[in-house]
């Protein structure tokens, strides 16, 4: 359908012209017919001409004011004929009517087709926009919100509700589902809440809150648009941890040197002046005490180098097994009396790592695990199978990382403390007994190997650490061994 009124469509006067006789004519014929008996049937008949007339001039899509123009025209061309002859001439009265706007009805029925056609227009307009809203709000990942001015929940789209876990009725009825922030009344707001879901877990959402004002200027409602932002957050708290260790690395580095350097003197002169000393004098005894606490203190610099260390790992290929088998005995040798230690592989597989660092690795977390075990016994259990950390790609037909947990039945970590163990010098051992360094080092370790390391734990009952090693290629396997499941603490 022609656009009636576009500026690129409009006819041009000259295409309206062959129009203005036969308008003219009917105008003449309406203006001279009375209004009682036939001349009534002639003036219908003429107003019906005029509308079909008008039917075929919107096929020119014409402009309102073009239409009007034609009328215009008529009339003057009427009046013009008709303003000379004096009275009882035919045409003197029609020429009064014509005076008296007696023509009005004859412009209605040239007009109405035009009316009824910009009508119809504006109608398909808004039906097409109304459907491109519609297919947008409904298939949308981002959450579309209308909301009353007090708050209530007038309709949300299917992303909210996918994200939420209820269903309309219940964001519309339920006080729990509510919106709980605050409302602008101005401008559009832009705000952080925490967003709660069916099953009671919450998640962080980013909303654009704009209100929306009637033509008298009153508030009528607010709409929002948000999206989750959970995982946005948890990339911004990495990217900030990781500057903070490696800040803390670099100074850690450069305070281990200097007192590496230190260190050597000491022990150094101490030495010197044992070999001076008579054996087990009172000056003998001090001065093994200065060595045994400056091998205290070389042991504390080896953490800060390790570290603070950011070179590459120096990579070979092993099956977690051979890595095992490497490191039992010196896991063994870090374990008191009372605690046991336990090695099994259900799933093998290669990957490249640095034996030095993944030694270390396994040394601090099981020397962690000893540590929550002291007084109630039992044992370390280190189990290697296949797995993907969280939020990993559960689609993949099979796991891409080798997992070794470490896993205690000691006393647990507690939930406010959970989330900062891998900090640097943060630590829950009394004073002389941890550096904060040892969990530290081992996240750094596993992060330059392209891994992932997680943790479960729950008060009373123990923890799990979880290692995640990228594998290498299968080139060589190593069978299961019979292993117990180990129960991850919530």
């Amino acid at each position: 359908m022609p656009v009636p009124g576009s500026p690129a469509l409009s006819a041009s006067a000259a295409q309206l012209a062959p129009f203005a006789p036969r308008y003219q004519d009917l105008l003449q014929r309406y203006l001279q017919a009375t209004p009682q008996g036939e001349g009534g049937l002639l003036r219908e008949q003429a107003l019906f001409e005029a509308a079909a007339l008008g039917a075929a001039v919107v096929a020119l899509a014409p402009s309102l004011d073009q239409v009007l123009d034609l009328h215009d025209q008529a009339q003057q061309a009427l009046a013009e004929t008709w303003q000379a002859r004096g009275a009882g001439a035919t045409g003197h009265a029609a020429h009064h009517g014509l005076a008296r706007g007696l023509g009005m009805p004859m412009l209605l029925a040239l007009i109405q087709p035009q009316l009824l056609a910009e009508r119809a227009y504006r109608e398909q307009c808004w039906r097409e926009e109304h459907g491109r809203l519609a297919v947008l709000f409904e298939q949308t990942d981002a959450f579309i919100l209308s909301l009353d001015p007090g708050g209530q929940l007038e309709s949300c789209n299917p992303a909210f509700c996918r994200a939420t876990g209820w269903s309309r009725l219940e964001l519309a009825t339920l006080e729990a589902a509510r919106w709980q922030g605050p409302l602008p009344t101005q401008a559009t707001q832009h705000l952080r809440l925490p967003q709660a879901r069916r099953d009671g877990s919450r998640f962080i959402a980013e909303w654009s809150v704009s209100p929306i004002f009637g033509r008298n200027g009153r508030l009528r409602s607010h709409v929002c648009i948000g999206r989750d932002i959970t995982r946005v957050l948890q990339v911004e708290d990495g990217l900030r941890e990781n500057d903070k260790l490696r800040a803390v690395a670099t100074l850690a580095g450069g305070i281990a040197h200097d007192f590496n350097n230190l260190l050597g003197s000491i022990m150094g002169l101490a030495e010197l002046c044992e070999m001076e000393v008579a054996p087990h004098s009172r000056q003998a005894r001090n001065l093994a005490h200065i060595g045994q606490a400056a091998a205290k203190a070389a042991a504390l610099v080896r953490q800060l180098l390790d570290f603070s260390r950011q070179t590459p790992p120096a990579l070979q290929r092993l099956l977690a097994g051979e890595l095992l088998a490497h490191a039992s005995g010196l896991l063994r040798a870090v374990l008191p009396g009372q605690v046991g230690l336990k090695l099994s592989v259900a799933e093998d597989g290669p990957v490249d790592i640095d034996l030095v660092q993944m030694e270390q690795v396994l040394l601090n977390l099981t020397r962690n695990a000893a540590h929550a075990m002291h007084r109630r016994g039992g044992a370390v259990r280190i189990v290697v199978d296949r797995a993907d950390p969280a939020g990993g790609a559960a689609s993949l037909p099979a796991p891409r990382h080798l997992r070794l947990r470490v896993a205690d039945s000691g006393t647990g970590i507690a939930p406010a403390v959970l989330p900062k163990i891998f900090e640097p010098f943060f630590t829950t051992k009394p004073l002389g007994e941890g550096t904060g360094l040892g969990l530290a080092a081992v996240h750094g370790v596993v992060s330059r190997h392209g891994g992932a390391i997680e943790v479960a734990s729950e008060l009373g009952v123990g923890t799990t650490f979880s290692v995640f090693l990228p594998l290498a290629a299968a080139d060589r396997t190593l069978p299961a061994q019979p292993t117990e499941p180990i129960q991850e603490p919530r």
